[in-house]
């Protein structure tokens, strides 16, 4: 009975060990990644909630990729873009990393939408953030997105 009590204390000393490590470790990172935005990152940083509402415009399918690619490669919001959805939220994982916009796209009124995500490799910010004069876009089709499966709270949770 002592042999097991003994073993059972070690392993429990060496789980709460490697736990206090990994969190040492953990907030070490978190301290050198503060979130403080400095003057500069400001000007280019958005705050959700000033993204949630906004309407997600295509620019089409066919476009050039050197100019997606490139994050000045949109400098004005064209007319000629179809607003094709509005973003309804932002998706995190748990360990804090960006998944995705939800995007209400399809129906009419309200009636026979759906809620998809939109990965954020397929969304770019055009405009002016400084004077709140941006446009959301993305390079996939209206047919993209309803081709998605639907999000529903499951799909995060």
């Amino acid at each position: 009975m002592t042999r097991l009590m003994t073993s059972t204390a070690l392993t429990l000393g060496l789980a709460i060990s490697a736990g206090a490590a990994s969190a040492e470790t953990h907030m070490q990172s978190f301290e050198t990644t503060s979130g403080v935005l400095s003057a500069e990152s400001y000007q280019t940083a958005l705050r959700a909630e000033n993204l949630i509402g906004q309407d997600l415009y295509s620019i089409g399918t066919e476009y050039d990729e050197a100019t997606w690619i490139d994050p000045n490669g949109y400098g004005e919001f064209d007319t000629e873009w179809e607003e094709i959805g509005e973003i309804e939220d932002i998706v995190i994982s748990r360990d804090g990393s960006l998944i995705g916009l939800v995007v209400e796209t399809g129906g009419w009124l309200d009636i026979g939408d759906e809620e998809v995500i939109v990965d954020f490799k397929d969304v770019r910010i055009v405009g002016d953030y400084g004077i709140d004069n941006y446009e959301v876009v993305t390079r996939m089709s209206q047919e993209m997105l309803e081709q998605m499966p639907e999000a529903d709270t499951g799909y995060w949770d």
